[in-house]
């Protein structure tokens, strides 16, 4: 992970079980919307949110590798893969501000997530310790969105929308279809498309 030289940092967290192209759209107009340095993904270690069994740690950081090395504006952090503990925002927030005093951080996520911030660990410190971009995935939840992100700003805390059209592509949906047989292939960069069909890793979720 090298940000050392950069000052406003986006960052992409979750399972990425598995990523997919719409991680990668969003990203990418999220750090040309609002001119940021680089994009930093960092793959969930063990969720406190998810009940289900996730594809290992060491394979989902090994799919965020593969979309990164192509694209300059896009990089990785193994912080949470590497983690024992579950991993919560805000602790991977304050480790790399400790690391990165100088760097703003803009924390990437999707209207759904923004929804239920407030289940978040301690959801009032992570917003206030750095900007807040949220894109919207689907146009029925467009007005919720919106009231949302006048609600955080009335409370004081900086949220902003990414200026994203409904892509409706979800990692849930993926393993959904792997699972029915179909074919999810143009959701997916080909590599790993291919590695989940020669591993079989959603065949038997």
């Amino acid at each position: 992970m090298d940000i050392s030289n950069c000052r406003n940092i986006g960052i992409m967290g979750g399972s990425f079980d598995p990523i997919h192209i719409g991680h990668l759209a969003m990203a990418q107009e999220a750090c040309e919307y609002f001119g940021l340095d680089k994009i930093l993904f960092i793959p969930t270690g063990k969720s406190p949110h998810k009940d289900r069994k996730m594809t290992s740690p060491e394979k989902r950081l090994e799919w965020v590798k593969t979309v990164v090395k192509d694209n300059p504006l896009f990089e990785y952090s193994d912080y949470e893969s590497r983690k024992k503990t579950p991993s919560y925002t805000l602790e991977t927030i304050e480790y790399l501000q400790n690391i990165y005093p100088e760097v703003k951080f803009y924390y990437i996520l999707g209207e759904d997530s923004l929804l239920e911030i407030e289940t978040w660990y301690r959801y009032e410190e992570l917003l206030s310790k750095c900007v807040f971009l949220a894109a919207r995935r689907s146009p029925s939840w467009e007005d919720a969105l919106n009231k949302k992100i006048q609600e955080l700003i009335s409370r004081g805390f900086d949220v902003r929308e990414i200026p994203f059209r409904f892509l409706e592509i979800s990692s849930t949906e993926i393993r959904g279809k792997f699972k029915a047989g179909q074919n999810p292939r143009y959701y997916l960069l080909q590599s790993i498309y291919k590695d989940i069909l020669e591993e079989k890793i959603y065949n038997e979720e």
